[in-house]
């Protein structure tokens, strides 16, 4: 009785798509569920099952179309998340694949990308070399304005506006001249970065064995001794306050210049003498600034070299961990 009943059922389900297919002669037929899983079949669509899928019937009840169920908002947002983000791949990889072109056809060798690394870190340390001349050229500058503004103060007269700029801006100059060396040591670090990953690339392209080279003082990610990035106005106070009272502890000749951004110290007159100049400089990579300590020894053979002497070594050293408050300061 029951497979009778079903059947019936079936047959009754095809009559009545037979009577809506007939009245529905000249137009289209609809199947559609509701939310109760009924299935029905009409002439007209219910405007509320436009987004729940239905399929499209011609009148000879032939299926012409089928729509599926609206998808809801988050699966839509994630297929469009996907989509973006294998276009971005997609696009990454046609990149990369053009940076390895340019790479194989640029250097024959890994010797030859390490040679012309070295040839770039090279003309940037001529470039730093000639700022340094520079500087200790404008030491010699403020130190004869300095002396002019304290004959007129030991002689009971005013020091003219006129002096009091030019010292200003012989300091400024200075500050200037050091944000340049830090600016190029930075240079010097994105170059061996740089040339890092090129390398490493090049190498697997070739199927070559990683080479591990020597890690150097100034290589990336090693942080400079005599430089504190500071975040903000407030973190930068703070540091500078320490690191002025650093340098008053280890200076051996006097404090020529002290300013809310400079603090100089005398240049040497003597082998044993060390200046030091401490700089506030604003980082022109971030929002907040550097403390930068340098060291100045009497030239050698008139040249400007580097202060390199043991003693001012250790001063530098030691700066950014007594500035930062990091250990004790020896």
């Amino acid at each position: 009785m029951a497979v009778m009943s079903q059947h019936r059922r079936l047959r009754w389900s095809w009559l009545l798509v037979g009577a809506l297919v007939a009245t529905a002669a000249q137009g289209r037929l609809y199947r559609w569920v509701d939310e109760a899983g009924m299935v029905h079949y009409t002439d007209t669509l219910p405007p509320a099952q436009v987004d729940r899928g239905h399929v499209e019937m011609s009148n000879k009840g032939i299926v012409v179309g089928t729509t599926s169920p609206a998808k809801p908002p988050e699966e839509l947002q994630r297929e469009e998340e996907l989509k973006r983000l294998r276009e971005a791949a997609e696009r990454a990889k046609q990149q990369q694949e053009a940076a390895d072109q340019v790479l194989l056809r640029t250097f024959r060798s890994a010797d030859d990308m390490i040679m012309t690394r070295d040839g770039k870190l090279a003309t940037v340390d001529v470039m730093a070399l000639i700022t340094r001349g520079n500087i200790r050229r404008q030491h010699d500058w403020l130190r004869g304005l300095r002396a002019d503004a304290a004959d007129l103060e030991r002689a009971g007269k005013p020091i003219p506006a006129q002096l009091s700029d030019r010292i200003l801006n012989a300091e400024n100059a200075i500050r200037e001249s050091y944000a340049s060396i830090v600016e190029r040591e930075q240079q010097k670090q994105e170059i061996r970065a740089s040339f890092a990953n090129d390398l490493e690339r090049f190498r697997k392209l070739k199927g070559m064995p990683e080479i591990v080279e020597p890690q150097r003082d100034d290589a990336p990610g090693m942080a400079s001794k005599n430089l504190v990035p500071c975040a903000d106005a407030g973190a930068c106070d703070r540091l500078w306050a320490r690191a002025v009272a650093y340098v008053r502890r280890h200076a051996n000749t006097p404090i020529q210049a002290a300013g809310p951004n400079i603090l100089i110290t005398a240049q040497p007159e003597k082998p044993e003498d060390i200046s030091l100049t401490l700089s506030r400089i604003q980082d022109k990579r971030g929002q907040g600034s550097l403390l930068f300590l340098d060291a100045q020894c009497m030239p050698e053979s008139g040249t400007d070299a580097t202060c390199t002497s043991a003693q001012a070594q250790s001063i530098l050293d030691g700066f950014s961990d007594a500035t930062l408050g990091i250990g004790t300061d020896g």
